[in-house]
C-alpha cells in the first residue's frame, strides 16, 4: 500500500505551529507524521507528539542539544539516529542534529539491507549539499557526505530543515528532496508514496499564514 506522511520541521516552540500541525495531522487522512528537528524545548516536543493521533516520530535538531538523555531515551519519539520499517515495504531514516562520523556509511548500508531504495524515506535535520541549503548570503551550507549518499543510493525521498531561509522542492536524480522548515515559511508538505516505489505527490500545506 501507498503511504501519506504530513512532514514538517523547525518549529522553534510556536504554538500556532504546533496546534496547526496536530489539527493537520489528525485531520488530513496521513498515515505517519515526521518532524525534523528544533522544537527548542522539552515539553513543547512532548505536547506535540503526545498530542497526535496516528504514529509519529521526529529528529533532533541543533537547537535541541540540550534535550537530556532522560528525554531522548524516553517515551516521547524523538531520535538523534532512528531505522525503522514504516510498515512491510517502506524503511525510513532519520538523522538528527547529532550524527556519527560514519553516517554516510551507516545510511549505505540500511539502503543496501533494506533492497529497495525506492521504498527509502530519509529525513535529516541538516540538508544535503546543494538542496535546500541557501542560506540568504547566498552561500551553500549543505553537507556533502548527504549528497553522495543520494547520488550513490537514490533513495525515493530526502528531507530536511534547518535553512529556514530555503523551504522548498528540489530532485536529484531519482530522488525527491524537501525543506520543510516551517517558522518563517509557516508550511509544511503532504507527501504520497507510491504503492510501486517512488513519490507520487507532494503538496505544500499551510499551517499558519506568515
Amino acid at each position: 500500500m501507498g503511504l501519506k506522511i504530513l512532514l514538517t520541521s523547525d518549529f522553534h516552540a510556536e504554538e500556532d505551529l504546533k496546534e496547526a500541525a496536530i489539527e493537520e495531522a489528525n485531520n488530513g487522512g496521513y498515515d505517519i507524521f515526521l518532524n525534523l528537528g528544533d522544537y527548542m524545548d522539552e515539553e513543547y516536543a512532548r505536547d506535540l507528539f503526545e498530542s497526535i493521533d496516528i504514529p509519529a516520530l521526529g529528529t533532533t535538531g541543533n537547537r535541541d542539544a540540550h534535550f537530556s538523555e532522560q528525554f531522548l531515551d524516553g517515551d516521547v519519539p524523538v531520535y538523534s539516529f532512528l531505522e525503522a520499517d514504516v510498515d512491510d515495504e517502506y524503511l525510513l531514516i532519520l538523522v538528527g542534529g547529532d550524527f556519527p562520523d560514519d553516517i554516510k556509511q551507516q545510511i549505505e548500508e540500511l539502503i543496501d539491507e533494506h533492497g529497495d531504495a525506492s521504498k527509502v524515506i530519509v529525513g535529516t535535520h541538516y540538508p544535503p549539499k546543494k538542496l535546500g541549503d541557501r542560506v540568504f548570503s547566498g552561500d551553500r551550507v549543505g553537507f556533502e557526505q548527504f549528497r553522495e549518499v543520494i547520488i550513490k543510493k537514490k533513495p525515493a525521498l530526502w528531507a530536511s530543515g534547518h535553512i529556514h531561509e530555503d523551504f522548498g522542492r528540489d530532485s536529484l536524480f531519482d530522488t525527491e528532496f524537501v525543506n520543510a522548515a516551517g517558522e518563517e515559511s509557516g508550511k509544511a508538505y503532504a507527501i504520497e508514496m507510491s504503492d510501486e516505489g517512488g513519490v507520487k505527490n507532494i503538496e505544500e500545506k499551510t499551517l499558519v499564514e506568515k
